[in-house]
C-alpha cells in the first residue's frame, strides 16, 4: 500500500510548514447608517465572524458564527470578493487570513452575547471607528475594505 503522506514529504519537504493560511468569513450588518461591531474578551473590535469550520462555506460559516456569538438569525444579502490578510499573526509559521466577507442582515437588533467570546456590541457610524480600539490588521481592513462594503 502505497504511502501518501509520506510521498508527499518527501517530495515537497520545503513546503510544511512555511505559511499557514486560515479561512475566515466575517459579516457585515449596516443599519441606519452604522455599522455592528462587537468586542472581544481582550477588549478590541471587529465584526462579527470567526473560522470557516471543515466541511462548511463561508456563507454557513457567517450564520452560525452570528448565531453563536449574538444569539440571532442572519441572512447574507450579498458576498464580496475574498482576499488574504498576510500575516496577520506574528509567529512561525506565519499566518494569514482567508477572509470571505458578506453583508449580512440580522433577524433582531435583540441581541444576547456569548459571554464566552464576547463583551460588548455596538452599532457605529463609519466615521467614528478610529474612536475604537482594533488590532492593527483589523483596523487596516476596515480602511482599506470599508467603503466597498458600505456601497
Amino acid at each position: 500500500m502505497a504511502d501518501l503522506e509520506a510521498a508527499m514529504l518527501a517530495r515537497h519537504p520545503s513546503v510544511l510548514p512555511k505559511h499557514l493560511i486560515m479561512l475566515a468569513a466575517s459579516g457585515i450588518a449596516y443599519e441606519n447608517g452604522k455599522i455592528l461591531m462587537v468586542r472581544d474578551l481582550q477588549g478590541f473590535w471587529a465584526g462579527v465572524g470567526g473560522w470557516v469550520d471543515p466541511g462548511e462555506t463561508p456563507e454557513q460559516a457567517i450564520v452560525r458564527e452570528v448565531r453563536e456569538e449574538l444569539g440571532v438569525d442572519a441572512a447574507v444579502v450579498k458576498h464580496f470578493r475574498p482576499f488574504i490578510a498576510w500575516n496577520v499573526r506574528q509567529q512561525e509559521p506565519p499566518v494569514s487570513f482567508l477572509l470571505f466577507p458578506h453583508r449580512i442582515k440580522l433577524s433582531s437588533f435583540d441581541v444576547a452575547l456569548d459571554p464566552a467570546e464576547l463583551s460588548d456590541v455596538a452599532w457605529v457610524p463609519p466615521e467614528e471607528l478610529d474612536g475604537y480600539e482594533m488590532l492593527p490588521p483589523i483596523r487596516a481592513i476596515y480602511r482599506d475594505r470599508l467603503s466597498e462594503w458600505l456601497a
